[in-house]
């Protein structure tokens, strides 16, 4: 059965609008950083976009901008640091064990 091209097409526009609001949160985030804001609820708004977008449609650079993320907590708060590459490494546990799962 093959699927109508409407439809195919409805659903790469749709990709194509997840990607490109995790690109503009990554550059928010990234400019937020670069003026070196503390508020962690400012930037976890964007963050968590990222985040989502690693384990769906954020794009080749979810992860890397993620990461880049902690590193910055580092420098305002190393504790809290800690918290969110725990959080980063038990999701990509859980994708990896799915995945070794579904072969």
């Amino acid at each position: 059965m093959e699927l109508p091209v409407d439809f195919i097409e409805s659903i790469k526009n749709q990709n194509e609008l997840v990607a490109t609001q995790h690109d503009q949160a990554a550059a928010m985030l990234y400019r937020l950083m670069f003026r070196h804001e503390k508020d962690l609820n400012i930037l976890d708004h964007y963050a968590d976009t990222i985040f989502d977008g690693i384990f769906g449609f954020g794009g080749d650079f979810a992860e890397e901008d993620y990461r880049n993320y902690i590193q910055y907590i580092k420098c305002i708060n190393s504790k809290e640091a800690e918290w969110y590459q725990k959080q980063l490494d038990e999701e990509l546990k859980k994708q990896e064990d799915d995945v070794l799962e579904d072969n």
